[in-house]
């Protein structure tokens, strides 16, 4: 009997964009916050920073072998 093959399920990119912008995002909102920047700002910076990572992310994330 061969032994069973185990790996992890498939995840949508768009799902493992999301959490990695969210991670990065809020990483960004804590650290400006320890720095001393207002909260707006740093909300408004951290919200600017989500979009900008979830695009670039979702767009060249991928892992795709080179043909």
């Amino acid at each position: 009997m061969r032994p069973m093959h185990l790996r992890p399920p498939s995840i949508d990119p768009g799902v493992t964009s999301f959490i990695w912008a969210l991670l990065l995002g809020l990483f960004i909102w804590g650290g400006l916050l320890a720095i001393g920047v207002s909260q707006g700002t740093a909300l408004v910076l951290a919200l600017l920073s989500f979009g900008a990572i979830f695009l670039f992310v979702r767009l060249r994330g991928g892992d795709d072998p080179v043909r």
